[in-house]
């Protein structure tokens, strides 16, 4: 099979022949140990947990460590390139600190209230499960990549960052002011410009879904007050609905 990978604008091309049951990222070891030791990249734990070895595979942003050869072999090809939206630093290697910067204007961690004496916390098992899912990121950054609306607005805050703003606001030993994490997702953030393809929930390798914690933010907002800029011109109620026809469609 032929591997391709971008390395600086050009792309490479390595003639293996291997298990197609290896992971893309036992392949990129074996291109780096037996044909081309100057090939870069990261990875860690190998078991889809430290997110560091995302990276583009035929198009779409995934943990290499998680995707096998059988799955993405196409014509006998695979192409591999760095994560989309960040500046490359070598190879498959970006620079994602501008990310990270967007994360930390979230505010991802919990400022805790002051426990009742002599006790503790108490969490009810549906409170937990109202972030439960949102704890499972591991900040690969594939929703990142793959993330339309940051091609169309670079200062968009991302789909991680709204999610870990979600996973906080649900938490009710968080003693952050609702109004100051929802100033900083619809004026600092956007949050308004997702633009719901979803591609962010196909991207993340451990079943979080960031376009549906955005709608919740979204929902959360306006019914605190704040407005969407740039509301939908249509709503369902405009329409002359004349009923479903045999295929569901009117």
């Amino acid at each position: 099979m032929i591997v391709k990978i971008k390395r600086g604008d050009k792309f490479r091309e390595y003639e293996i022949n291997v298990d197609k049951n290896w992971t893309i990222l036992e392949v990129l070891e074996y291109i780096k140990t037996k044909i081309d030791s100057t090939l870069t990249f990261r990875a860690s734990c190998r078991s889809s947990i430290c997110g560091s070895c995302a990276m583009v595979i035929n198009g779409q942003s995934k943990l290499a460590c998680k995707e096998n050869i059988s799955k993405n072999l196409i014509n006998n090809e695979i192409t591999i390139e760095p994560l989309k939206k960040f500046p490359v630093i070598r190879d498959l290697v970006v620079d994602d600190s501008k990310a990270y910067e967007k994360l930390k204007k979230v505010k991802p961690y919990l400022t805790p209230k002051t426990p009742p004496k002599n006790s503790e916390f108490l969490i009810k098992p549906e409170e937990v499960a109202s972030y439960d899912k949102q704890t499972d990121c591991i900040l690969c950054m594939a929703c990142y990549s793959d993330c339309a609306a940051l091609d169309v607005d670079e200062n968009y805050l991302g789909p991680f960052q709204f999610t870990k703003t979600l996973r906080f606001i649900n938490d009710s030993r968080d003693n952050t002011p609702l109004n100051e994490r929802l100033d900083l997702i619809t004026k600092e953030g956007n949050i308004f410009e997702c633009l719901e393809c979803q591609a962010c929930i196909l991207a993340c390798p451990k079943g979080v879904t960031p376009q549906f914690d955005i709608k919740k933010l979204q929902n959360i907002a306006l019914q605190n007050g704040y407005q969407n800029p740039n509301p939908p011109q249509n709503d369902f109620n405009s329409f002359n609905f004349g009923g479903f026809n045999e295929g569901g469609f009117f």
